[in-house]
């Protein structure tokens, strides 16, 4: 990874991962893997120094990809509001905008925490899908990744 006029390059990292957990159980993969791609190894830990310290001991040649429990709204507001009643298991947790959840995930995968991340719907968004496609875009986008 380097920085050339202001612009990061990411030539060099491995690509990003992006699945959504689905109420119905599926795993579902937003980004589109090359082929021959690294065999992916979830990964749930209570905070971003958990994440960080487990992603250091797994072998380099897996991709690791974040489970993020995501409330997304119009306004962090609300987001905040319906991830508060969730009683699920603790983990990485996220409120906020779309903006804030692609800043969020731009900054897992430039800091090496995680190769990608599942985005776990609560609150009352069950279907993520059409914020994380946006999600996934603003990311493409910051990184600079030509979507697939």
């Amino acid at each position: 990874m380097s920085v050339r006029d202001g612009v990061l390059s990411v030539a060099v990292m491995p690509e990003l991962r992006v699945f959504i957990a689905e109420t119905d159980g599926a795993w579902t993969e937003l980004t589109e893997s090359a082929t021959g791609s690294r065999p992916v190894v979830r990964l749930r830990a209570h905070d971003l120094q958990e994440a960080a310290r487990r992603r250091r001991r797994l072998p380099a040649d897996v991709a690791v990809v974040l489970d993020l429990a995501v409330s997304v709204a119009d306004d962090p507001r609300t987001a905040l509001a319906a991830i508060s009643g969730h009683d699920g298991d603790t983990g990485v947790r996220y409120a906020g905008t779309v903006d804030g959840l692609a800043g969020l995930v731009t900054d897992l995968y430039v800091a090496g925490v995680a190769d990608g991340v599942t985005l776990i719907p609560v609150g009352s968004d069950a279907d993520l899908r059409p914020r994380a496609d946006v999600v996934l875009s603003r990311v493409r986008d910051q990184l600079r990744i030509r979507a697939a």
